[in-house]
């Protein structure tokens, strides 16, 4: 009987291994097409990324591989023209330049904005008016348990109320020293540009939000916290308004993550925004609310 068990067993290994074939997947021609990202606020200046996107598995990933060099940008208004110039700043936690275009002048509340990008033979134009109104934070809290569609998280709570007679787009962020000893996600940093040092990070929520059915209420934003932390970290948090164009950016991303996760999701495409089929991303205003100190009570 153990005879045959294992002459089975031989059998079916190499019936398996017989199984095996290695098959080649042509890609598809990949559709080249720009990045720009860029928010206007009033009293301060503008930045935008202007970059190239690759396919998933070109090995091009850096940010000096992949940023948009001798482009000529203009932002113009009634009042003024803005050139931007290529600028970059260091960045410890990623270990590389950061690379952006930077006006000169402070952006102009109630003004409307036309961002002129050319490139080589092409040309890209957006507009933005930055007449938003900012909310103001009531409170902050914080819980140890919230579900959403990716699972169970921690969280934290901002409460606010909507501004009145008027469709609105949120989306928070705060502002908090981390090292290496904090995590990004559940994955250490681990930056040898780091050291001993702690640096200022931006932690943008996932999600975006809009008041519709809620116009002129409370509201209460929930986000989960992108860093690792321990009981007396302290950050600074405001709450973002933002207009529309970056609104459906931001919320086609986040739908396109989770279709990434749950395979009952289906499938999202980012679809043709401002620039349409030339270029993905989003050239809009936004304002933040007076920030709040938030302090994690564990």
């Amino acid at each position: 009987m153990k005879n045959i068990l294992l002459a089975l067993t031989v059998i079916g290994a190499a019936f398996l291994a017989a199984c095996e074939k290695n098959i080649s997947v042509k890609q598809p021609a990949y559709s080249n097409r720009v990045s720009i990202q860029g928010f206007i606020e009033p009293d301060s200046i503008p930045i935008l990324y202007f970059n190239a996107t690759v396919p998933y598995f070109d090995k091009a990933i850096k940010k000096n591989q992949l940023v948009i060099r001798n482009a000529v940008i203009t932002l113009q208004s009634n009042l003024n023209i803005d050139v931007l110039s290529l600028d970059s700043v260091f960045d410890k936690i990623d270990c590389q330049f950061n690379y952006f275009y930077k006006g000169n002048k402070k952006i102009l509340s109630n003004t409307a904005y036309t961002l002129t990008i050319k490139s080589g033979n092409e040309i890209y134009t957006a507009n933005a008016t930055t007449n938003i109104e900012a909310p103001v934070i009531d409170s902050i809290s914080y819980t140890s348990k919230f579900n959403d569609l990716y699972g169970e998280h921690e969280g934290v709570l901002n409460y606010f109320k909507d501004v009145p007679n008027q469709v609105n787009y949120y989306r928070f962020e705060m502002i908090r020293l981390a090292g290496n000893q904090t995590q990004k996600a559940e994955s250490p940093i681990k930056s040898a540009c780091l050291g001993t040092d702690s640096v200022e990070v931006y932690e943008i929520g996932r999600a975006v939000f809009n008041d519709i059915g809620n116009e002129g209420k409370s509201i209460t934003i929930v986000a989960e916290p992108a860093y690792s932390h321990k009981k007396g970290t302290e950050g600074q948090i405001a709450i973002q308004a933002i207009d529309k164009s970056a609104y459906e950016f931001f919320s086609q991303l986040d739908r396109q993550k989770l279709a990434q996760f749950n395979p009952f999701v289906e499938p999202v495409f980012l679809q043709d925004g401002q620039f349409g089929k030339k270029a993905i991303g989003f050239f809009s205003a936004k304002k933040n609310s007076e920030r709040m100190t938030f302090t994690y009570p564990e």
